[in-house]
């Protein structure tokens, strides 16, 4: 019956533990527990969709090689990307000892911080969520609003979740009547 439910959301990561990178991979939130899993599609998808274009394009390729490229890794990218979400959910679901579990109940705060190069023309992400115990897991990658969305759960399982400078801080609702 656990296998059978679907994630909430899920978002293509790399992801550290206590500072020490775990791996690259998916975060997928589900209605009680954030999952993070190893994937490699969306690698595998950029090398490969590089090669597959550049060779269906091989007669055009000296005069479109930069163009063929870029839209090899995207393309690619975004095919692995769909494949990396699907086997994800299916490790959760079928192996859970593949994966990093975080019970959303063990969730004490979430911040997400923002880092840009060349003068705000690139940036990136980084989700931390702290557990009670301590520990820090860092998501990076595009997170959007992923923050929001555990936000959102937690709240609808009890806890009270508050805006702070930081992010958000998240409180049983025992502690908070208290």
């Amino acid at each position: 019956m656990a296998g059978s439910v679907k994630p909430i959301r899920s978002e293509s990561v790399r992801f550290l533990v206590g500072g020490i990178r775990k791996g690259q991979g998916v975060v997928l939130l589900y209605p009680d527990k954030l999952a993070s899993v190893k994937t490699y599609a969306e690698l595998w998808g950029s090398v490969l969709g590089v090669i597959a274009l550049a060779a269906a394009t091989y007669p055009f390729a000296h005069t479109l090689g930069p163009l063929t490229a870029a839209i090899g890794v995207w393309l690619g990218a975004a095919i692995g990307r769909s494949v990396d979400r699907r086997l994800a959910a299916r490790a959760v679901a079928d192996s859970p000892l593949n994966a990093t579990i975080i019970p959303l109940d063990m969730v004490a705060s979430l911040q997400t911080l923002r880092s840009d190069w060349f003068s705000g023309r690139l940036s990136g992400e980084t989700l931390v969520v702290t557990t009670a115990d301590g520990s820090q897991y860092e998501f990076r990658g595009r997170t959007g609003s992923l923050q929001a969305d555990i936000g959102r759960v937690l709240a609808g399982l009890g806890r009270d979740v508050r805006a702070t400078t930081a992010g958000l801080a998240v409180t049983s609702q025992l502690q908070a009547d208290g």
